[in-house]
């Protein structure tokens, strides 16, 4: 992995319960003071726009060789001033349990929540090249239309979807691309080469 992107991208078993623990306890302390939307949006704003854009600040999170102390002061220094004192304290707890790396599953953890409480829907979509602003409007529309509920849309770039695009919704993906289709065309033709064969057998067997 690049030192260019070492806040975790890719997330397995333990970073999404870890995700989940932290953003629970995250949250709960926003809600006593009413500051839900403002802790978020600022814990997405740090993942997305600045972890993102500076790999030095980003691989700092995640270095062990940097004394647990050096951290809390590194954050104290960066965000002191520009930071809610409910997501700084939750960072310095983080810093200390050395779960910084861990920042991204908590974030979309914690959005994901947010999300859910206020009654919008999560979508992630992925396309091979990214949506403009324009596309992404017209598509919430037609998925708010479709679901019947508030959409939070996500747009992912991975070049590997080969036209169309992917939407995932919770655990649930719908496969649009190119290469979707034909494998459930594939999939279907097996089906009924299958289906053909068996009653072949019937037919000799009888």
């Amino acid at each position: 992995m690049s030192e260019a992107n070492l806040v975790e991208t890719v997330f397995d078993d333990e970073s999404l319960y870890v995700g989940q623990v932290y953003a629970k306890a995250l949250l709960a302390a926003a809600q006593a003071e009413g500051k839900v939307d403002t802790i978020v949006d600022q814990l997405e704003s740090l993942v997305k726009d600045v972890l993102s854009k500076q790999p030095a600040l980003s691989a700092a999170f995640v270095n062990p060789k940097i004394a647990v102390e050096s951290s809390v002061d590194l954050l104290d220094r960066v965000f002191g001033r520009s930071m809610d004192s409910i997501l700084l304290k939750a960072l310095k707890v983080m810093a200390r349990r050395r779960r910084l790396g861990m920042i991204g599953s908590i974030q979309q953890a914690a959005s994901r929540m947010r999300d859910e409480a206020q009654g919008r829907l999560q979508v992630l979509v992925t396309t091979a090249q990214a949506l403009d602003p324009m596309a992404l409007n017209n598509l919430r529309d037609k998925l708010k239309d479709m679901l019947k509920a508030d959409v939070a849309l996500t747009n992912k770039v991975d070049p590997s979807v080969i036209g169309g695009l992917l939407v995932r919704i919770g655990d649930t993906v719908f496969d649009g691309s190119v290469d979707g289709q034909l494998n459930q065309m594939k999939k279907a033709t097996l089906a009924k080469a299958e289906q053909k064969i068996r009653e072949k057998l019937s037919s000799l067997s009888s």
